[in-house]
């Protein structure tokens, strides 16, 4: 009997452990301080006068479907609507859109995650058009193309280009879920890129 109802009570203590490990990767709370330094190189290329309707309508890509580029795609969607855009999400790079546009990549991602203790280094490339076109350059930019050239057809109406290179790093302290960490990466990292399209946007060309 006694040993049954050892072997109980250890039984029941792995249990209790098991689902308090478990809910810091399912569950989101966060009771942490966190230290993030953002460092950016942001270009931006025009040509004539470009009419940017801005607060407006946007189209928002975010490329790849990891939990770190889901939660941005959220975290820039809110941000975007925050600033009284109209916020369509796509789900694929198009030729040509019929509004202004930003395309989003997290071109690297490294870090370390315990319950008590996190950090991340991520990089992210992001690309704005005023008109929609010129899409092109969002996959040029991502394999190192600089070079931005306009094409003069006398029918081509003005268009400002952006392209933002960001590095995010951060350490957080304290007790905080996984989800709750990806979340607060993803806020400040979509906080600084829209802080970073509206000062360029306001950039008289």
């Amino acid at each position: 009997m006694a040993e049954n109802t050892a072997a109980k009570k250890i039984l029941l203590s792995v249990l209790i452990l098991a689902v308090a490990l478990s809910s810091f990767y399912f569950l989101e709370f966060k009771a942490a301080r966190s230290e993030t330094r953002a460092n950016s190189v942001v270009s931006a290329y025009s040509t004539g006068n470009p009419q940017i309707d801005f607060p407006g309508r946007i189209y928002l890509y975010v490329e790849g479907e990891d939990s770190i580029s889901k939660s941005l795609r959220e975290s820039l969607e809110s941000e975007l609507e925050k600033a009284d855009m109209k916020v369509s999400v796509t789900d694929a790079v198009e030729e040509k859109y019929d509004s202004q546009t930003l395309l989003v990549n997290v071109s690297k991602h490294d870090g370390l995650y315990t319950p008590v203790y996190a950090s991340s280094d991520l990089n992210i490339l992001f690309f704005y058009t005023s008109t929609g076109e010129d899409t092109k350059y969002f996959e040029q930019f991502k394999e190192g193309n600089v070079t931005v050239a306009f094409v003069n057809t006398g029918f081509r109406e003005g268009e400002k280009l952006i392209r933002g290179d960001m590095e995010l790093q951060d350490s957080t302290t304290g007790i905080m879920s996984l989800k709750a960490y990806r979340k607060h990466l993803a806020e400040e990292t979509a906080k600084k890129t829209v802080e970073q399209l509206q000062q360029q946007i306001s950039v008289i060309p």
